[in-house]
């Protein structure tokens, strides 16, 4: 997604990192961004990689196994096997959100790894924000919006943890030194009928059995037509230890 790939470039730029440098992406995924930092990092720097999934990490080490400096392992956000104040910038994409816990417990962890005037870089969605559209159907939108206003969606463990960066860095004692927010619209065909679905699902623990039929109907017309449109609220804000 173009949206994703300027947040991160903002990220990348606020970092203040450079060649001899030490940073860590918690939730590194398949290393797409971990090898980004690692070119920056380079000539005597170090670049860790960490995520919860094994067969995430052994991709990101498959792509990434054989760079100088660079090290991915598999663990948990909340209890990072680094000691006190090893590094000088810490990156998050789209992990907090996922956590069974307080995701404040884990940018706890962040501010407790990273050094005086360390760097954590907090980037997430706020699903909260989840809005529904059908493009050629504004009756069909309205009724959309009519449902996601009593429904809570089942996608995340911490829906708005996206709108909340500000206070989990706050709450680790990080100064808040810079921030951005875009709209996320650029989504998969699939990961859009996955809304859709989630939707409809949640729909049917509130929603009269005649309403979910309407709701059902509506989003399995769209998508066949393909004009089901969702947009959600992305924010990236940096703290400073």
């Amino acid at each position: 997604m173009d949206v994703i790939r300027s947040m991160r470039e903002w990220v990348r730029a606020r970092l203040a990192i450079g060649p001899g440098s030490t940073v860590l992406d918690v939730g590194c995924g398949t290393g797409e961004e971990l090898a980004e930092l690692a070119r920056i990092v380079s000539a005597g720097g170090r670049a860790v990689g960490i995520d919860m999934n094994p067969p995430m990490a052994r991709v990101a080490r498959q792509r990434l196994g054989e760079a100088a400096g660079v090290a991915i392992g598999v663990g948990e956000a909340s209890v990072l096997p680094i000691r006190d104040g090893a590094l000088d910038a810490v990156v998050c994409e789209r992990v907090l959100q996922h956590l069974s816990h307080d995701p404040a417990d884990a940018v706890l962890e962040f501010a407790r790894v990273v050094c005086d005037g360390g760097i954590v870089a907090l980037t997430d969605s706020d699903w909260s924000t989840l809005e529904i559209r059908v493009d050629d159907d504004e009756r069909a939108t309205r009724q959309l919006l009519e449902v996601r206003e009593r429904v809570r969606l089942p996608f995340t463990a911490n829906q708005e943890a996206g709108g909340r960066l500000a206070d989990y860095l706050s709450a680790a004692r990080l100064s808040v030194v810079d921030r951005r927010e875009a709209v996320l619209t650029d989504f998969t065909p699939e990961l859009v009928r996955g809304v859709g679905v989630g939707l409809n699902a949640a729909a049917s623990a509130v929603l009269s059995a005649s309403e979910v039929a309407t709701v059902q109907t509506i989003l399995d017309d769209a998508l066949e037509r393909g004009s089901l449109r969702i947009a959600v609220r992305f924010h990236a804000v940096i703290g400073r230890r």
